[in-house]
């Protein structure tokens, strides 16, 4: 039942007329991911991949409005914007779990892995639709970025899954 719900919001993106990289629509399409995944009740690690990638997106859009005034201000603005959405979550979550390395465990909080996966992969994906616009001077089918972004996060999102259930 809370799948068909999902589904039903799914037409609604084939009228929106306009889209870049990176804009107001991927942002609001990992939240849309965000919400459905508490919704189905997923793993709070698998929230946590579309909450580094809300954070990485909304820190790639607003980088991309504001005039450069200096070197890396783009990295900063990004990375600023991961950790001023991820670390104030964190006081929130309490579901830790553990990591084995090097013979020693460490115990860590999983919408903290999630965050650092889900922001890999965004920023994966974001780089992998700017180079096939560079090769091909073209996006090569409508709403390249957001598609990939969202494919990319639901293929991290399978073995994790699997991992933390």
């Amino acid at each position: 039942m809370k799948f068909k719900k999902l589904l039903a919001l799914l037409p609604s993106l084939f009228f929106l007329k306009e889209v870049s990289a990176h804009c107001p629509l991927c942002t609001g399409a990992v939240v849309a991911g965000a919400v459905g995944a508490k919704y189905l009740g997923l793993d709070i690690t698998i929230l946590g991949i579309f909450v580094g990638a809300f954070a990485i997106s909304l820190g790639l859009w607003i980088s991309r409005k504001i005039k450069n005034y200096f070197k890396y201000q783009n990295t900063l603005i990004v990375t600023s914007s991961f950790f001023l959405t991820v670390i104030p979550s964190l006081a929130f979550i309490k579901d830790m779990t553990y990591i084995s390395l090097l013979s020693k465990v460490y115990f860590v909080n999983k919408l903290l892995i999630g965050s650092i996966i889900g922001a890999l992969v965004t920023l994966l994906a974001y780089r992998l639709h700017n180079y096939i616009k560079l090769k091909y001077g073209k996006v090569l089918f409508p709403y390249q970025g957001v598609i990939l972004t969202i494919l990319f996060l639901f293929l991290a999102s399978i073995p994790v899954y699997f991992i933390f259930n």
